[in-house]
């Protein structure tokens, strides 16, 4: 299976994951404009599209994606929040396969309605990929995992910093999003014995770093692992 980031930061998000059958997108965040630029202008080519919550930088092109006939996964409480019909509504520890590909939703934590996170599968390759953003920390173990997909927003010393950030604002990303400390705690806790890659997904503009966000991951997990940070 491969990961790929089109976009990723609190500007837009889109993901394309693809197993040797099938290929779909994870969110699409950013114009339709920019995403037929970014896939090659081969949207056609793609299954589905699964959207995570209905902040805009994550499902700006919903309605776009729709009249193009193509089919769009999401919450009922995400459906809901964007008001839209013509979605395919799953909800959190129901299995659905879309291709090859079988996908489990599980519940996230962020200022949205309904959000959700996806445990896919290859069934062609046997690959398994956890994908999670905007979350401010999360329940689960994933057993088996080759890829993980996951929030590293910012870094509570960073946004402490940030003086003339006004204090609202540092509360919804303290109660919102994933600081990197937390991340870091919870990879000790996973088993990532099969892991081969791991992307750090929407890191704030403001309040994060790159390099440390991925030296620190990297401490974190066991060698061999590839660390990195999609691009924004």
């Amino acid at each position: 299976m491969r990961f790929q980031a089109l976009a990723s930061s609190s500007h837009g998000n889109a993901y394309l994951v693809s197993d040797p059958e099938t290929r779909i997108l994870l969110e699409c965040g950013i114009s339709h404009k920019q995403l037929q630029k970014l896939c090659g202008f081969a949207l056609s080519e793609l299954r589905a599209c699964l959207v995570s919550h209905e902040h805009q930088d994550h499902a700006r092109s919903v309605d776009a994606l729709l009249r193009d006939g193509m089919e769009v996964y999401m919450s009922a409480g995400t459906a809901d929040a964007l008001e839209v019909e013509n979605v395919t509504q799953i909800e959190a520890m129901e299995q659905f396969r879309i291709g090859s590909l079988d996908i489990v939703p599980f519940e996230t934590f962020h200022d949205a309605a309904e959000p959700l996170g996806f445990l896919i599968k290859s069934r062609t390759d046997g690959d398994v990929l956890a994908f999670a953003t905007d979350t401010v920390n999360l329940r689960y173990r994933f057993p088996g995992l080759n890829i993980l997909a996951i929030e590293a927003n910012y870094d509570r010393e960073i946004l402490a910093r940030c003086e003339r950030m006004p204090e609202k604002v540092k509360h919804r990303i303290e109660n919102a999003h994933m600081e990197i400390d937390v991340l870091c705690d919870y990879l000790r806790t996973l088993d990532l014995t099969q892991c081969r890659e791991i992307w750090l997904l929407h890191l704030s503009d403001a309040t994060s770093h790159e390099g440390h966000f991925i030296n620190k991951v990297a401490r974190a997990v066991p060698d061999g692992i590839a660390v990195d940070a999609c691009r924004k």
